[in-house]
């Protein structure tokens, strides 16, 4: 009994230095996420005013509706007709000036975004020479992708700032059964995304 009662003045020490560590680790813990919020914060303000200069630097497209600018959350996203960034008829960029490949490279040179672009086809498949080259829309959708993704980075764009993607014909954005609806069903949409987002979700 005596054992005990020496030694009960060290236990409650412990206990009381225990206490103490989790309690700076949660101030510490709750001191993270009050700067973390206050980046995120302040990223946010810098997405709504690049999303107001981007509006302001394509807006000849974007009054012929040829681009669609939607603020998201964690990013920028901007939707375009493949005929915009590639000839007509092919898959080779329109590198132009005043086109939109150049434009866009030179706002992206602007800053350290993450770029991410998904390729979409409409729902018929590839046909003619196309088809011996990309048998199905998954081919076709990624290969444009990649290709913008190519020129972007041949341009100067860091490789390690792209992803390419494609998604053939699904998430179309309107019906398939019409010649108009096709064409703006084949198009790439480009995120753009903030460094400090994606670290910060990860």
């Amino acid at each position: 009994m005596h054992t005990t009662a020496r030694f009960a003045p060290l236990a409650l020490v412990a206990v009381l230095a225990v206490s103490n560590l989790t309690a700076c680790a949660s101030k510490s813990q709750y001191d993270d996420a009050v700067a973390r919020g206050d980046s995120l914060a302040l990223v946010n303000t810098q997405l709504q005013a690049e999303y107001d200069s981007l509006q302001i630097l394509f807006a000849s497209d974007v009054e012929s509706a040829a681009l669609d600018f939607d603020l998201l959350r964690d990013g920028i996203e901007i939707e375009l007709p493949s005929d915009l960034l590639f000839r007509s008829g092919s898959l080779e960029v329109n590198t132009d000036q005043g086109e939109f490949g150049p434009k866009f490279v030179e706002y992206l040179k602007g800053n350290d975004y993450l770029v991410f672009v998904t390729g979409y086809t409409d729902s018929q498949n590839p046909i003619g020479s196309l088809a011996q080259r990309y048998p199905t829309n998954w081919e076709l959708s990624s290969a444009r992708a990649a290709l913008a993704v190519r020129y972007l980075a041949s341009e100067g764009v860091a490789d390690e700032r792209l992803w390419a993607i494609g998604r053939a014909a699904n998430d179309p954005v309107t019906t398939n059964d019409t010649p108009e609806g096709r064409a703006q069903n084949r198009r790439l949409k480009v995120i753009l995304r903030p460094v400090e987002l994606v670290t910060n979700t990860e």
